[in-house]
């Protein structure tokens, strides 16, 4: 289902709705939301949002669900509020005036399984990583809860799924392209840090059905916090992921814990610039297709990535000089090994960069099995060979080519 036909449906709901009192919502609520309710949300997400919610075929009703990592956001929310028998209530985008709520009756010729199946690809079409920053709200750092979500509009978004007795938001995601697919869960912080100057990102929570027309600084719990840390940290990642760590947990992370974690986190977001590659290339063909060859200022700056990669260079600073604070390097540690051969100036070992590659390659684009080691792109970076014009070939674009790539059209 497109979001035109969603939007047709809708429609269609809307202009009926008035005239018949036959309609069959998605699910009855018999309960509503309330701070009692918000605490079992929390546990169920703790105990029961696994990795094969949508692989399992012993739950028909989200079995091969299809999904992107936004998609996986909402279903988190949806689908406790139904098995509960509880509301739920988003914005819709399209339509502004009106809400997506389980109280529509599009699909009131179907059993009750099949309707919510429908309502939850309905859902998945008429929301996005942008609509989540309408239906959430930014929360304190030491409120950060399971159950609870990091959304970077545009981008990407997280389910928070634990807080570790070391105060770690351990995170389950979802990603592109959309498909049937296992969530993949990940002991260690969202690798992003809150920059938008709208408040618009960030650690946030879902606002309950009776307060979703309410403004974010409406909700209980609201705060800017997040934002002003970050800031005052010029969006270092672990010193801001140390801040919350200390604020969450109940005992200090040890060294090699925190070396992992922090590796775990840059082989993310490493792989991650995959997918801004992967769109920028995949918009250069589409426009060159219709017979233009450059990207206008608004798409270069939409799909170039040089505050990407200059975070990138910071992420690995800023690990290298957790190490230097460590100090004696451990032989008997795994972390400490990997993180050897991510930074030590002698070329490692074969063995030891196997023991690196086998926990971390980074993907270069998306379909392909292109990949590289986590010390090549940090030499490629250090190196200042890393491009990030979008109009670059891929081999530039990572710094395969070292010799310096030549514009054929406008950078902005």
């Amino acid at each position: 289902m497109d979001k035109f036909k969603a939007l047709l449906l809708l429609l269609v709901w809307i202009c009926l709705a008035p005239f018949s009192s036959a309609f069959a919502s998605v699910w009855s609520s018999d309960s509503q939301w309330d701070e009692s309710w918000e605490n079992r949300y929390r546990q169920w997400v703790v105990q029961n949002w696994k990795d094969d919610i949508f692989m399992n075929p012993a739950k028909p009703i989200y079995y091969k669900f299809e999904n992107d990592c936004a998609d996986a956001t909402y279903m988190m929310r949806l689908i406790f509020s139904y098995e509960h028998r509880l509301p739920f209530v988003v914005n819709n985008q399209q339509t502004p005036s009106q809400v997506i709520s389980n109280n529509m009756g599009i699909w009131d010729n179907l059993p009750e399984p099949q309707r919510v199946r429908r309502f939850m690809d309905y859902v998945a079409d008429m929301t996005s990583t942008k609509s989540l920053r309408q239906d959430t709200y930014p929360v304190a750092l030491n409120d950060i809860k399971a159950g609870d979500v990091y959304v970077a509009p545009g981008v990407h978004s997280y389910q928070i799924v634990e807080v570790t007795e070391t105060g770690i938001a351990e995170v389950m995601a979802s990603t592109t392209p959309k498909t049937s697919r296992f969530l993949l869960r990940t002991p260690s912080f969202p690798f992003y840090v809150p920059e938008d100057k709208t408040f618009a990102d960030g650690y946030r929570r879902f606002k309950q059905p009776q307060n979703i027309r309410q403004p974010a600084s409406a909700q209980p719990g609201y705060s800017e916090e997040q934002f002003q840390l970050a800031a005052d940290l010029k969006y270092d990642y672990v010193a801001f992921t140390d801040i919350i760590s200390k604020k969450l947990g109940k005992r200090s992370e040890r060294p090699d814990e925190k070396t992992t974690r922090l590796l775990l986190a840059l082989c993310m977001y490493a792989n991650d610039r995959s997918v801004y590659v992967y769109d920028a290339l995949w918009h250069l063909q589409e426009i060159r297709k219709g017979g233009r060859q450059c990207m206008s200022a608004k798409e270069f700056d939409d799909y170039s990535t040089p505050g990407r990669d200059k975070r990138l260079g910071m992420f690995f600073s800023s690990i290298r000089h957790h190490l230097d604070r460590i100090g004696r390097f451990d032989p008997q540690s795994q972390p400490a090994r990997w993180a050897k051969a991510v930074f030590s100036i002698d070329e490692p070992p074969a063995g030891e960069m196997k023991h690196l590659n086998d926990f971390c390659m980074v993907q270069m684009t998306l379909g392909e099995e292109l990949y590289m080691s986590l010390r090549e792109l940090r030499k490629n970076l250090e190196g200042g060979h890393l491009v990030s014009d979008p109009h670059a070939p891929l081999q530039y674009r990572w710094g395969i080519v070292k010799t310096p790539y030549a514009p054929t059209c406008p950078t902005y």
